[in-house]
Parts: C-alpha cells; structure tokens; sequence
C-alpha cells in the first residue's frame, strides 16, 4: 500500500514539474466568438437572403490570421453564426494574455457596408457581450452608432461596440452622431 501510495506521489509531483517546464508549449482555449444569433429588417419587415460577413482576428492565432465566414438571412431575416475557440499560446505568453480579439459582423446593402457589430473583446468581462451577441435586432436604415458597454464597473472603462442596431440592456449607453455639434450624444438625451 505505502508503495502504491508513493507511486501516485511522485506521478503527481512530475507532472506538476513537467507541466511548469513545458509551460510555453501549453496551448489555451481562446473564445473568438460565442454563438451569434440576429434578425436584419427594413423598415420593420425581415430580409430575405442577404449575406451576413463574420470576420475574427487574434493575434495569437496563426500570426493573426483572420477566419471569415457568412450566413444568410432566412425568410424572417434571421442569421446564426456558430460559436468558434482556438488553440493558442499566447494566453500563457507574458506578453499575450492581454490580447483582445476583434470581432467584426457585417453586410452590404445599397453599396454600403452596414456594420452589424464591430468589437475589440479583452480576455476578460465578455459576459455582458455575450447577452448582446445572441439577441442582435438590426434595422438596415438606422446610422452607425457607438454602444458604451459596461463590462465590470471595477476595471473602469466601458468597451465600444460599434453598430447599425439597438439592444435594451442596462449595461448598454448608446451613443448617436449629432452633426450640429459634432459629436456624440446619448440617445437617451436626445429630443426628437
């Protein structure tokens, strides 16, 4: 018994040891995007076939090599992109682990390039952009706004997602372009 129990000791101990020593090597799960879920409409009514662009990039992975994929809008203008996780070093890297991932989800319509969601995402405090990501309602006529997202009041400052469409969240200010002042303006604030 006592040797089958220094036997598991010592396993235990080397891999340990053996992890620490090939900690370079180790390879992490990096999230680039959950499941994304969204409907586009046109004054209200659902599109029919368009083409909805997703494009991922991490520096991390395969020297920032960007995916692309696309889907289609169904006959309630509704479009799904699966979830996608990659293997990388560089969450382990001393310089990596504060990587962001861009995430980028778009159409073109009209000869315009409508930005359905465009994001750089830190490793961490994805959470209140993952509600967003699998709730997106879009309406083709609205002009790009910025979404203040408050990701964890203790680390300060919010992340901006830029975008044509409009989410109801408690942790989203959204923000519209007034051309009298040249600026920015929370919507709430703004009086039609």
């Amino acid at each position: 018994m006592a040797k089958k129990n220094s036997l598991i000791l010592v396993l235990a101990l080397f891999s340990v040891g053996a992890s620490a020593m090939f900690w370079p090597f180790k390879k992490y799960d990096v999230e680039m995007s959950p499941e994304v879920r969204g409907v586009i409409k046109l004054d209200g009514k659902p599109q029919v076939g368009l083409t909805v662009h997703r494009e991922l990039f991490y520096e991390g992975y395969k020297k920032g090599k960007t995916l692309k994929d696309e889907a289609q809008t169904n006959e309630l203008g509704e479009f799904f992109f699966p979830g996608v996780t990659v293997r990388s070093r560089a969450p382990g890297d001393i310089f990596g682990g504060s990587l962001n991932v861009h995430q980028k989800i778009y159409l073109n319509w009209q000869g315009d390039q409508k930005k359905v969601w465009g994001v750089w995402v830190p490793p961490d405090g994805r959470k209140p952009l993952l509600s967003m990501l699998s709730d997106i309602n879009c309406e083709l006529t609205n002009v790009e706004r910025i979404h203040e997202v408050e990701i964890a009041p203790e680390k300060g400052l919010p992340i901006s997602v830029y975008s044509i469409c409009d989410w109801s969240n408690d942790r989203v200010t959204t923000y519209l372009y007034d051309e009298d002042s040249d600026t920015y303006i929370a919507k709430k604030d703004i009086v039609d």
